[in-house]
């Protein structure tokens, strides 16, 4: 999953920085080594500030905890994905 964080003038005045450094810490208390956090040029929402894309879908007026909760929610769907292919895996192969 890749999460991008707007870095123009708007997003960085309003936590852009702060998201940033809670979700890279969110990623190594969690061990998250499937998730790449980028920043970004404008995303053209600036009256919407901050902005993030998380894997695809842009999320506004967002903050570092706000951010953060995103991220553990996005963490608890892949591991119920990861959970659920896994227990189809083993009943296709029985």
């Amino acid at each position: 999953m890749k999460i991008q964080v707007c870095m123009w003038k708007s997003c960085k005045s309003r936590f852009a920085e702060y998201i940033t450094k809670r979700l890279k810490l969110d990623l190594d208390f969690h061990k998250l080594d499937w998730v790449i956090i980028e920043e970004s040029l404008c995303m053209w929402h600036c009256d919407k500030w901050p902005n993030v894309f998380f894997d695809k879908h842009l999320e506004h007026y967002m903050n570092p905890i706000k951010a953060s909760k995103l991220l553990l929610d996005k963490k608890k769907w892949n591991n119920n994905w990861n959970w659920n292919n896994k227990k189809n895996n083993n009943s296709n192969n029985n």
